[in-house]
C-alpha cells in the first residue's frame, strides 16, 4: 500500500460544511461544487458521503469491492460522482471502470494537471481508456478550473 504522507490533510469550511480534505485539489474542487451551486448548476453537493458507498463485483472472482466516490453531485436528473486524482494508480482504474459498468449515475474524472508527458503516460494511458466509460475527464483542473476562480480560496 502507498504511503502519502508528504499529503497533508486540510479541515476547512466550504459552503457551511466543514470537511477533512485529503488534498488541496479536493479541497478546491469542493470550492467549486459551491460555486456552482451558489449559481444554480446543482442543487447540491457532498463530500464522502457515507450513503453513497458503493459495492463493486469483479469479474473474474466476483469478489465485492467498495468504493466511495469523492463527491456525490445532486443535480435535478439524479446524482452524478465526481472524483479527484492526483496519483491515478491501477487499482483506482479498476475501481472507477467497475464502479461506471455497474451503476448509472454519471461519473466525472478530475485531475489537477495530468499530461501525456513521459513521467505520467502510464496514468494518462489509464484515463484515456476510461473516457467511453465516464461522464468525462478534465486532465487539467489547475488551468481550466481553478486559475479562473482562485480569488475564491483562502
Amino acid at each position: 500500500m502507498a504511503k502519502f504522507g508528504h499529503v497533508q490533510r486540510l479541515t476547512k469550511e466550504v459552503g457551511g460544511k466543514i470537511c477533512t480534505f485529503r488534498s488541496k485539489l479536493e479541497y478546491r474542487w469542493a470550492v467549486w461544487c459551491q460555486f456552482r451551486k451558489h449559481l444554480g448548476h446543482i442543487i447540491d453537493w457532498f463530500y464522502e458521503d457515507e450513503e453513497t458507498l458503493l459495492e463493486l463485483e469483479t469479474r473474474y472472482f466476483k469478489n465485492k469491492k467498495l468504493y466511495l466516490p469523492d463527491f456525490t453531485i445532486q443535480t435535478e436528473d439524479g446524482y452524478e460522482y465526481e472524483e479527484t486524482k492526483g496519483w491515478f494508480p491501477a487499482k483506482d482504474y479498476t475501481k472507477i471502470k467497475l464502479a461506471a459498468e455497474q451503476y448509472e449515475n454519471p461519473i466525472t474524472l478530475i485531475f489537477a494537471n495530468l499530461t501525456n508527458c513521459k513521467s505520467l503516460r502510464t496514468q494518462y494511458s489509464r484515463a484515456k481508456r476510461l473516457e467511453p466509460f465516464l461522464k468525462r475527464i478534465i486532465y487539467n483542473a489547475n488551468r481550466d478550473i481553478f486559475k479562473p476562480i482562485s480569488g475564491l480560496f483562502d
